[in-house]
């Protein structure tokens, strides 16, 4: 099985593609693409040009990795004082869901409390429990792996 992990973020949403075969978890982006950096014409106040481009960044993963059976959104935690990036990664959100819903894709939103991680941890438990990338290594990329890796846990 393959699943989807994604993580917004309003510059450069995270994902990762996680495979299981007996037991064994793969992260099969590690040394190639995981990062989407939104392109420099698309300007900071373009909201339906970025999620339109993101839309069909999405469409593109699926083509490139043929298989996926779930996609897992490790959402933000939202909070009163709530911020205009939030807000972007609550719409790149919304862009993976609707692309999975023009694919047929089952997708699944998860905060910390509903996965086995906290900000703290989710970079050491993603390297244990699948690994990580080469490089863009961080808390939102191995944000991606553990919504992956418990997608494959919880079919």
């Amino acid at each position: 099985m393959k699943v989807l992990g994604f993580r917004g973020d309003p510059k450069a949403p995270r994902y990762a593609v996680v495979s299981e075969v007996g037991g064994a978890y793969t992260l099969e982006n590690a040394a190639s693409d995981n990062k989407l950096s939104v392109p420099a014409p698309i300007g900071e106040d373009a909201d339906a040009e970025r999620l339109d481009w993101l839309y069909h960044e999405i469409l593109a993963i699926f083509d490139a990795h043929p298989g996926i059976a779930k996609v897992m959104i490790k959402q933000n935690e939202y909070t009163q004082n709530d911020t205009k990036a939030k807000r972007k990664s609550a719409h790149a959100d919304a862009a993976v869901v609707l692309a999975c819903a023009h694919r047929g894709i089952p997708v699944e939103l998860k905060i910390y409390s509903s996965m086995p991680t906290t900000s703290r941890d989710t970079k050491q438990h993603a390297e244990t429990r699948v690994g990580k990338t080469d490089k863009y290594w961080d808390n939102k990329m191995a944000d991606a792996v553990n919504a992956a890796w418990w997608g494959l846990r919880r079919p």
